[in-house]
This record gives C-alpha cells, structure tokens and sequence, in this order.
C-alpha cells in the first residue's frame, strides 16, 4: 500500500493507495497528529506502507523521520520531480486532497529512493546550522532597513542587530562544540578543513548536507546541490546559454559561495582559472565551476577518509 503526504506547516494531507482505492485523511502536522496517522493507517492494513513526501525542508523531516522510525517506507523527494510527474499526467485540478493522491500514485510508478535518516547528533547540527543561516538574513536584512530607517525606530533596530549578532557567535560556538563532541563529525570536519578555502563556516553545512543524503558518485552530489551545469538552446539558433540548474540545496550553494570567491583570489587555484578564461568562461561561471569543484574536493575527502591532495587542483 502507498501513502502520498502533501505536507503544510499546520497539516498534513494523507491519500492511502491500495489496487484502485483511495483513502483520504488530514493530520495535524505535529507528534499527535502521527500518532493518529499511525492509528489511522493500523485500521486499513497489517502491513508497512511505502509513503512519499516533498522535500519541503523542517515541515517534512519531523513526519520523514517519525514514519522511519516506526518501520515504514519513506521516500523524500525533490518537488520539481512531483510537479513534473503531476504536468506529464495533464491535471486540471489543483488540491492538497489531489496533490496527496498524486504524491501516491507517483511512489507506486517510481519506487523512489528511500529515505535515511542523520545521526540524532547530525540532525541536531542541521538544525542549529539552519537556525543560524536565518540568523544571518535577520541581521542582513536589520542593517538593510536601517539605513533608511526613521529616527523613531532607529534605536531598536541597533539593539536587534546587536542581540542578532550576539546570538549568531554563541550560536556558532555551539556548532563548533556539538562537531568536537562527536568523534565521527570531528574526523569529517578535519578531512573537510583540509581542503584550501573551506573555512569554519562552511563545514557544518557540507556535514549536514552529507548526513542527509548518501551520494555515491561526486556528480551526484553536485546534481543534488544544483551546480551541474545546463546548456539552453532552442531551434537552430547559435546562441546558446550555459547555466547552472539550482534545482537543489540552496544553503549548500551559498555556503559555498564565499569559499569559491576565496579560492578565485588564490594562487594555488590559478592553474584551474586560467584554463576556464582560456576557454572564454567569465567570471561568474568560474565562481560556479569553483563552487563545483569545491564540492567534489568534499565528496572525495569524506568518501575516501583521506586528505585533501593539492594536486587534484591541477586535474
């Protein structure tokens, strides 16, 4: 039997799929309401189910892990790939009631990869990592509106960018001490700091990202992240515009933003920038090929527990 989950903040639409039946429910989309989701499903089969979800980031890693852990089959897929499943079947009709049944029929079509859950320390690192990318935008976005503040509000928004920036070291101090206490996250955070212009900042969210997926292959990974490269060409025209997808991770890529601009100032990288110019790529696209690289220098660290050898920056 499959179970499509169409997740909200508040609830959670669920479509029981069994032969040619549908069976519909909505939960409260907390611990109450799985447990009724649990008692619910108990009710139509003996059996575990195979359930799929959205990625939609906290609202569906609580039910992801819950149903995991209780001995079902759970599969978190990339939205995009739900929205292009619900275009190629021509639906005119747009309800969380439908997009549940859909989520469902899509799991028993496509038997999509299953879900692995971090580490309860893993999970705790994403979570504050998480915590303080939105204490980041906070503090980005307090500075912004200060500089054309009226006088009348000037004074709060100082003190909230001071708190803010109080709260971004203590919870970066925190981050450091959860990965030193963890023997595993410790040795991966060593391997990833090998590597030249991967910094403090930008290891807890590489560790995550690695926690939550388990990628075989560095393209996989880069595919995940939205840093494979796309070409965009229509017709018989000459022109055409290379890109990259940004069909993933966003945090991911802006950690690896900063590390890339970095690395493009670098004299060790010169070698690897000189044959992308050589090539005509500008600036921007070697940022991105930086980024991409930077990547694959973390998948391989971690995949083969060695350090990082600057000669693979010449290949």
């Amino acid at each position: 039997m499959y179970l499509g989950l169409d997740i909200a903040k508040a609830k959670i639409d669920c479509c029981l799929m069994h032969d040619t039946k549908y069976l519909h429910r909505t939960f409260e989309n907390n611990q109450d309401g799985f447990i009724k989701l649990t008692n619910w499903l108990e009710k139509h089969t003996a059996n575990k189910v195979y359930a799929c979800c959205e990625a939609t980031g906290s609202y569906s890693e609580a039910i992801a892990d819950y149903l995991h852990d209780t001995g079902h089959k759970i599969s978190v897929v990339n939205p995009l790939r739900i929205k292009a499943f619900v275009t190629s079947e021509l639906q005119n009709v747009k309800t969380d009631k439908q997009d549940a049944k859909s989520i469902a029929i899509y799991c028993h079509r496509n038997q999509p990869e299953l879900y692995k859950p971090a580490s309860p320390s893993e999970r705790e690192l994403k979570a504050l990592t998480r915590y303080l990318d939105g204490l980041k935008e906070l503090l980005t976005s307090h500075t912004n509106r200060s500089l054309v503040a009226h006088h009348s509000v000037k004074s709060y928004i100082e003190t909230s960018i001071k708190n803010t920036r109080a709260e971004i070291k203590v919870i970066e101090k925190v981050i450091q001490s959860r990965i030193k206490s963890d023997n595993d996250l410790d040795k991966q955070a060593k391997l990833l700091k090998s590597i030249t212009a991967i910094s403090d900042g930008t290891i807890p969210h590489i560790l995550t990202l690695f926690a939550d997926k388990q990628f075989k292959t560095a393209k996989q990974a880069t595919k995940y992240v939205g840093l494979n490269p796309i070409i965009k060409q229509s017709g018989n025209k000459s022109t055409r515009h290379l890109a990259i997808s940004k069909m993933g991770d966003k945090y991911i890529r802006s950690a690896l933003y900063m590390p890339a601009v970095v690395a493009f100032r670098m004299a060790v990288y010169k070698p690897f920038i000189k044959r992308l110019k050589d090539k005509g790529k500008t600036n921007k696209q070697i940022i991105c090929a930086m980024m991409r690289k930077l990547l694959v220098y973390c998948f391989t660290v971690l995949k083969t527990g060695n350090q990082f050898d600057p000669d693979l920056i010449l290949k």
